[in-house]
């Protein structure tokens, strides 16, 4: 039960809370293949069966062990026979489109850098982490992963992902977790903390490309536009549904995008969790998902900031290659995955995360700030 009421906003008319049904559905492949080999079946290692640079394609669906079987989300991974968590357990919330098992994804080497050798979930565990300390939770389900344009932040998702949480704590007995977040898997996150008022659970929260300020590529689509609900403002009935649109564009007020529109403002989340460390990892204008667009290209790479805080440790820059193209994406048509941004030759959208297992680790495991937690990173620029 949420802590807090949203008032009704008044400026803005949009209709996306009235559309609850999804439609092109991409079911992944189960097959398990030749990614089995060299793992023991007790040991419930994550395995992605087919991945490629950007997002595991295909993985054995759910991957629980040790008699953790959560009741919440559409599958996901995590426990381990025979093993007792010791560190804080970490929880990976994942993107648009994607699923939890994408920790796995495959790396992708920049040129004129070495390929980073390990994904973020092999980091993990090469630094210690054990398959019972490693959580991840799918909380869109086969539907909504092949219907981007269609998903927007709901206290439906925000139950999914809370009760996750919970349930790692209760099979652990540990009183926080940590939670590694990619893109709208960080929104998400932010949005079911303020709703349950449950920050206290999370000791450090590492944001992975998240638009905290919208997509300025969402401003063509518009912010009511009923094929595409994900670039939304707020909803004019549930203050706690909303999409990506932009606070700067009106009509379309979107208090969540706000720099300081509201005390539940993304970019001001850490003002209201003062005793977790939060840590930023972002693309800039290489990131073809926030910079498809040709309004405030300027700006759009920084939607992933957060304002400054004492308890914001670090913001890092790790895109490389090519700037995404200046160009108005429709949001109708489909998910702009290459548009000439970073991730087709070098670091973008998915890449961010993909490709820092090392920072990552850093992030979690130390009390690094600044750039200093790229320490040991040698496989892109980090600023």
């Amino acid at each position: 039960m949420k802590s807090y009421s949203l008032s009704t906003p008044t400026l803005v008319t949009n209709i996306f809370s009235l559309l609850c049904t999804v439609f092109g559905a991409l079911t992944p492949m189960t097959a398990v293949g030749l990614a089995f080999i060299g793992f023991s079946p007790s040991a419930q290692a994550l395995i992605c069966t087919t991945a490629d640079d950007k997002m595991c394609k295909s993985a054995v669906d759910p991957q629980f062990g040790g008699g953790f079987s959560p009741t919440v989300g559409y599958g996901g991974f995590g426990g381990a026979t025979g093993c007792t968590a010791t560190r804080t357990p970490v929880i990976f919330i994942h993107g648009n489109t994607d699923w939890a098992y994408s920790l796995a994804a495959n790396t992708y080497q920049v040129p004129g850098y070495s390929k980073p050798p390990n994904s973020v979930y092999q980091e993990l565990k090469n630094a210690g982490y054990k398959d019972c300390e490693i959580y991840g939770v799918n909380y869109l389900n086969s539907s909504e992963r092949g219907s981007a344009a269609m998903n927007y932040h709901q206290e439906s998702k925000f139950d999914i992902i809370n009760g996750f949480i919970k349930q790692v704590k209760s099979f652990t007995g540990k009183s926080q977790v940590d939670i590694i977040s990619h893109s709208f898997g960080v929104s998400m996150s932010i949005a079911t903390l303020h709703y349950y008022n449950n920050w206290g659970s999370v000791r450090r929260f590492i944001n992975i490309a998240g638009g905290l300020h919208g997509l300025d590529s969402c401003i063509y689509t518009g912010y009511s536009n009923a094929y595409a609900p994900t670039c939304g403002s707020q909803n004019v009935y549930d203050g706690w549904v909303f999409g990506f649109f932009p606070d700067s564009w009106s009509p379309g007020i979107n208090p969540w995008t706000a720099d300081n529109g509201a005390w539940y403002s993304l970019p001001a989340a850490p003002a209201q969790a003062p005793n977790t460390s939060f840590y930023t990892l972002y693309a800039g204008t290489k990131d073809q998902i926030m910079c498809s667009t040709y309004s405030d290209y300027s700006v759009c790479g920084n939607s992933p900031k957060f304002r400054s805080y004492t308890n914001v440790k670090a913001q890092i820059n790790v895109g490389a290659g090519s700037d995404t193209q200046q160009v108005n994406w429709d949001y109708t048509t489909g998910w702009p995955y290459n548009v000439s941004g970073g991730d087709t030759s070098g670091v973008g959208h998915f890449h961010a995360k993909n490709n820092t297992g090392k920072i990552i680790v850093n992030m979690l495991t130390t009390t690094c700030t600044g750039t200093g937690c790229a320490s040991g990173y040698t496989y892109g620029p980090a600023q």
